[in-house]
């Protein structure tokens, strides 16, 4: 056997040799026991080496590992390439010599390759890896992924279970890091810097139930030679920036309710999901136009909750879209409730986010009840005790009742109605398309987007707001036993919405009953990435009905009938509410009116979105610029030459602007920031919180999963798949023409886009799984879904 003498001058070398020299020389964990052998050992001496094993490890359970002489390298880690065979028993020779060859024979064949023998740690409570670096960039953060669930060793390495992530910048204050356990791992990673006078480690190891740490494996970052050496300066300085802009978010401002506030990617308009965690400058641009400059809280001071004069919902750090959350909670406020009981509120709400932040894509669930539902007293006890005196109790839950009530009952003014008759102006709007120079094609694109926002995305705000009310008393009726789960899935896929319609009749294109051209007058303008220019629309591509085949057309929906029972109970919930004057068929009436009222407005305002957008693409060909190029320009620098002319070659101007843009955007990959900023704290330690998926129907799914991504060409066949897409919006429609088993998303709330699509059409479905969970998910060879019994977990095909 080979061995190695210790010595204080560290060197590198296989993954055993390197464990070998680490053992007499870390202090903050433990190197299990170590005994390694190389290939052309085990062939002439395979008798010794067994019998030395038995020796060394009498009955203990093993690990035998690979030690590839060029897994390790500098220049190439092969990480996971070679095999591991874990819980091995010592004392049977057939399965030990069985593990040993399957290691040997997953390796190069090289006559130096070894085998690492380990014994196994039993009572395993934590394993990880740490990347001293962030390993694609060189960013300066210690990157720790741990697994405190399964009791394994490898499932972080393998990716097959669930983890915690974390990134800690390499200078931030010790202070800062709360946690105990993750100070020890910092520890750990301080000193092999110190031993291997490396500061680019990956690092694996464990920590028992006593707290005690074990050191699995240590290898240099094979990328870092990639690296750019500015990247680590750049961090350095921009965070310095974020910290006094996140300080400066939490003060007090005037006319806002709250103490503070929290800043994250999900709640409310949910941008992680609509543009995703790190939008190019157009499709933020646009966004914040659109939606969350102000239509946003003008569509909910008209339904009757608080009007707040100039707050915006979105903020941009970095490049990266966060909610202001304090914001949003004031916007939910009934107007009628006052400061001092909607102070309370707000920081209530703030306090049990912070305390519950896997509720952070829920808040309309789980933190903010936006109106009466009929667990609305009991939830309200349960979660915010001692919260409001009985005054005070009685004056918010009145509020919320004059609200909800003026919400649900049908009458020339209300706001559900109204928004649909202004969709209507929109969706009668026609413009006949021009070839004409790039000033009338911009001066087009921003009568139409002027047009949407006036006629669409504000009256969307306000049926999506609808929805979500139709939503909560639904969900309330059958926690109070009024209907079955089962029942509310029927009635969800009773409800006809343009999704529906667009199946049928993309299924009478292909069965030759309705012609291409009439289908792409209607859905034409579809297309994944609502906001992103560089996203083709549907009548941009080619490949939609490529290789079509029949389909069968389902022109009509299940009726659904209340039982009498069902009828009954619904009243009786509704008299409770306060609710007289309603009973249980004008609520559903109402349920399925803003269901398909949200998803018709949808389609209509993103018609008018993608229309501007086109133009756009056509104004900026008039200049010579491509679509990739548009994409980095902010909506109001473009707009802006309508009315102050550029005093340069145009091209040349744009193509400058894009140019700092893209150098912008490539930095900004590279700073980390977690999905929810609680305060400082939480720019120089990122937390990446897992979310609880929302399970969409009660149906279940196994099989293989398959990635979709916007420009995924619709030729692909993905039928009886899982489909894993991260953000999903109305441009992926097409799916659903093409049988998939299944719907997991990365980013979606209950009430997203693609939730209702699953339920009207009864496809099981995991929305806005987080990072975590849809990367295992991605990692897998298939899984399965059960939405009924909340389980999303891989299945191991070997």
């Amino acid at each position: 056997m080979s061995t190695l003498a210790v010595s204080q001058a560290f060197k590198f070398g296989t993954k055993a040799e390197t464990l070998w020299n680490l053992k007499d020389l870390v202090t903050e964990a433990m190197v299990p026991e170590i005994y390694f052998f190389t290939r052309d050992q085990w062939v002439i001496e395979k008798s010794a080496i067994l019998e030395a094993i038995h020796q060394r490890f009498g009955n203990e359970i093993l690990a035998v590992r690979s030690s590839g002489l060029n897994e390790d390298g500098a220049y190439s880690s092969m990480a996971g390439a070679f095999l591991s065979n874990l819980n091995v028993h010592a004392e049977n020779s057939d399965a030990l010599i069985l593990a040993i060859e399957e290691v040997l024979q997953s390796m190069t064949g090289n006559a130096r390759d070894q085998v690492l023998v380990q014994p196994m740690i039993s009572d395993i409570e934590v394993s990880g890896v740490i990347m001293t670096y962030d390993m694609v960039n060189g960013a300066p953060y210690i990157c720790i992924d741990f697994d405190d669930e399964s009791g394994r060793t490898d499932v972080v390495t393998s990716g097959n279970g669930i983890h915690k992530s974390l990134f800690v910048y390499r200078d931030a204050d010790s202070s800062l890091i709360r946690s105990p356990r993750i100070a020890l791992f910092l520890g750990l990673a301080k000193e092999l810097e110190a031993i291997c006078k490396c500061a680019a480690l990956d690092i694996e190891f464990g920590m028992n139930k006593a707290g005690q740490l074990f050191l699995f494996q240590v290898r240099r970052i094979a990328l870092a030679r990639h690296w750019h050496p500015v990247t680590e300066r750049r961090v350095k300085r921009q965070l310095a920036h974020v910290e006094d802009y996140v300080r400066n978010c939490s003060k007090r401002r005037d006319g806002i309710l709250g103490e503070r506030t929290i800043l994250a990617v999900m709640p409310d308009w949910n941008p992680a999901e609509i543009i995703g965690t790190t939008p190019k400058p157009l499709a933020a641009s646009l966004y914040r136009e659109l939606i969350t400059k102000s239509v946003w809280r003008e569509a909910r001071a008209s339904m009757g909750y608080r009007a707040l004069d100039s707050a915006e919902l979105m903020l941009l750090i970095n490049s990266h879209p966060y909610i202001d959350v304090r914001n949003s909670f004031n916007s939910f406020l009934p107007a009628s409730v006052s400061e001092a009981v909607g102070e309370k509120l707000v920081n209530a709400w703030l306090d049990r986010l912070e305390t519950f932040p896997e509720f952070h894509d829920k808040v309309e669930f789980e933190i903010v009840p936006t109106c009466l539902d009929f667990c609305f007293v009991e939830d309200f006890k349960a979660r915010y005790p001692a919260l409001l005196n009985d005054d005070e109790f009685e004056e918010y839950r009145k509020a919320l009742t004059e609200l909800t009530h003026q919400c649900l009952n049908s009458h020339p003014d209300n706001t559900l109605d109204l928004a649909l008759r202004y969709t209507a102006h929109l969706e009668q709007l026609e413009m006949e398309q021009v070839n004409d120079e790039g000033y009338v094609h911009l001066a087009r694109a921003e009568f139409l987007l002027t047009k949407c926002k006036e006629f669409g995305t504000s009256s969307f705000a306000v049926v999506a707001r609808h929805a979500f009310i139709a939503e909560a008393l639904l969900r309330s009726a059958v926690r109070r036993g009024a209907l079955s789960d089962q029942r509310l899935t029927e009635f969800k896929r009773s409800i006809q919405t343009i999704t529906g319609s667009m199946l049928d009749e993309y299924a009478q294109v292909c069965n030759g009953q309705f012609s291409r051209l009439s289908f792409f007058n209607k859905y034409g303008h579809l297309r994944p990435g609502t906001y992103e220019v560089t996203s083709l629309r549907y009548d941009e591509r080619d490949d939609l009905f490529v290789d079509a085949m029949a389909m069968p057309v389902s022109i009509s929906r299940p009726k659904f009938m209340l039982s009498d029972t069902e009828h009954a109970s619904i009243d009786s919930l509704l008299h409770e509410a306060g609710f007289g004057s309603l009973n249980a068929e004008m609520l559903l009436s109402y349920a399925e009116k803003a269901i398909a009222a949200r998803e018709y407005v949808k389609f209509v305002f993103t018609r008018s979105l993608s229309d501007a957008l086109s133009e756009i693409v056509r104004w900026g060909e008039s200049y010579g610029l491509s679509r990739d190029d548009i994409s980095y320009l902010e909506w109001p620098q473009i707009v802006r030459s309508l009315t102050q002319p550029v005093m340069d070659d145009v091209d040349r101007y744009y193509l400058d602007i894009a140019e700092s843009a893209r150098g912008t955007m490539s930095a900004a990959h590279a700073f980390r920031l977690g999905h929810i900023v609680f305060g400082v704290q939480d720019i120089y330690v990122a937390t990446l919180n897992r979310s609880v998926p929302n399970f969409i129907g009660l149906g279940a799914a196994s099989g293989r999963v398959f990635q979709l991504e916007a420009n995924t060409p619709t030729t692909v066949n993905i039928k009886n798949c899982i489909i894993c897409i991260e953000n999903a919006d109305p441009g992926f429609d097409w799916i659903f023409t093409k049988e998939p088993m299944a719907l997991i998303t990365r980013f979606g709330g209950a009430n997203s886009h693609m939730a209702v699509r699953c339920a009207e059409l009864g496809l099981p479905a995991a929305i806005g799984c987080g990072d975590q969970i849809f990367q295992r998910v991605l990692q897998a060879e298939s899984v399965e879904l059960n939405c009924a019994d909340k389980i999303l977990r891989p299945l191991y095909v070997n």
